[in-house]
């Protein structure tokens, strides 16, 4: 996975820094994640911006590529040209998330590493272990990672449900399901930190999406 040291450095202080604060490194996870999610909030709303110019602009370059269907050359002149005079940037939703992707993996590897002692607890669960909320038999049963399946999945509900198109339908409908089971694979025998730093930032994200929706709907 690549790797940013000085985000990963100052993740890390910066986690320290709030533990010292409030004494317990699972709250200083939530807070960090909470300090994240406030910073990357502007970027999301960028992207919003630009995704609805796009969602805006679609009938007219619907109309530009039926009128130049014959000459693809030409139609991506147009097309372009179309971009360039009403200030729309194809790429625009993309980027904030090309940002937003060091700061996570940062964060990651902060919560996995050395950074958290491995005596570190928060709840009933060791920061540095799959929480292991009871046992049947020899499965552990694990909490975090089945909520953090749960929040994925409303996540990709509320991102089907706001999509229109039904080529991108299918595919967010496909998405609603394999994310969350992905998800749950993934994270079921991780570091209940790094669990943690994933549930509480889809729990924020969620709210993020409602957020954007309803001004979305309130905007027309």
């Amino acid at each position: 996975m690549f790797r940013i040291r000085i985000l990963e450095t100052i993740a890390v202080d910066v986690l320290k820094g709030i533990n010292g604060m409030v004494g317990n490194y699972g709250i200083a996870i939530i807070i960090v994640t909470i300090l994240m999610r406030a910073l990357i909030f502007p970027l999301t709303l960028k992207q919003e911006q630009s995704m609805k110019k796009m969602r805006d602009s679609q009938p007219e370059i619907d109309k530009i590529k039926e009128r130049y269907k014959d000459n693809p050359q030409k139609m991506n002149e147009e097309v372009m040209k179309f971009y360039r005079e009403n200030n729309i940037n194809p790429m625009g939703g993309c980027l904030p998330i090309l940002i937003q992707m060091p700061i996570f993996v940062a964060l990651y590897y902060a919560f996995s590493g050395s950074a958290i002692p491995n005596d570190a607890t928060f709840l009933w669960f060791n920061l540095k272990k799959p929480d292991e909320l009871f046992k049947i038999g020899s499965f552990a049963v694990n909490l975090l990672p089945i909520l953090n399946t749960g929040v994925t999945y409303i996540q990709q509900k509320i991102m089907s449900d706001a999509t229109k198109g039904q080529e991108t339908n299918n595919t967010m409908q496909s998405m609603l399901y394999t994310m969350p089971i992905m998800m749950l694979v993934l994270f079921y025998n991780m570091p209940s930190g790094v669990t943690l730093y994933y549930l509480v930032s889809g729990i924020l994200s969620v709210i993020q999406q409602h957020i954007i929706l309803k001004g979305r709907s309130n905007n027309g």
